[in-house]
């Protein structure tokens, strides 16, 4: 189990949160787990990496969030918001990532599975659609995992815990880093639940969370 702040583990540190959290994964895991499934990866994996995300999802900020982005980005792209929205809180820059890269990979035509990564408003509209989507949430975040797997193959055979950790950090940190990069930021401090922050502000580890997570449901 991991250790947060004061010797707790960060169940015990944001326990109404966590509990919160847990109860909308509960609730959700029986349809996630059928999308997951159509792609074949670990659906405790696939929620481990998202769980922080659950921490401090909100309701009203998602819909804030989801107006504006049809209103700045369909128009002008991610330069002119990119603001992360649905249940799994992805931005349109990750998913045009995910989007690019799995159109280079040979797996598309494995699963049938094809996106028009064109740049323009009706391809950025649809894209909104699909991302405020669960089900498409979940395509997105098994998606991430197998292009994942497929550029740092050494994933594959790292104990439980470290593979976690590493895919935890390429989620909130980055799609495209390098096993180095990721190695150096899986400890970081830089995850918070506070809609601002300020000086009162609680900073915690995103990789270590998702991992704590794994554990205790594995």
């Amino acid at each position: 189990m991991s250790v947060s702040l004061f010797g707790q583990s960060y169940a015990e540190r944001l326990c109404t949160d966590w509990n919160r959290a847990s109860a909308r994964v509960e609730e959700h895991r029986g349809a996630w787990e059928k999308v997951f499934a159509t792609l074949d990866v670990d659906a405790v994996e696939c929620e481990a990496i998202i769980f922080p995300e659950q921490l401090r999802f909100s309701r009203l900020q998602n819909r804030i969030e989801q107006a504006a982005l049809h209103g700045l980005y369909a128009t002008g792209g991610k330069e002119c918001a990119n603001f992360s929205i649905g249940i799994f809180q992805m931005k349109p820059s990750f998913v045009e990532q995910v989007e690019v890269a799995w159109m280079h990979s040979p797996m598309r035509y494995r699963y049938q599975l094809y996106f028009d990564t064109k740049d323009n408003r009706e391809q950025r509209k649809r894209r909104l659609e699909r991302m405020e989507d669960d089900d498409w949430q979940c395509v997105y975040l098994a998606l991430f995992v197998k292009l994942l797997d497929k550029r740092i193959p050494e994933l594959a055979s790292m104990h439980k815990e470290e593979r976690i950790r590493l895919l935890a950090t390429a989620y909130n940190m980055s799609f495209t880093a390098t096993l180095d990069e990721l190695q150096k930021n899986k400890y970081r401090k830089t995850f918070h639940l506070d809609l601002f922050t300020d000086k009162d502000t609680e900073f915690y580890e995103y990789a270590g969370i998702a991992a704590e997570w794994y554990l205790n449901k594995r």
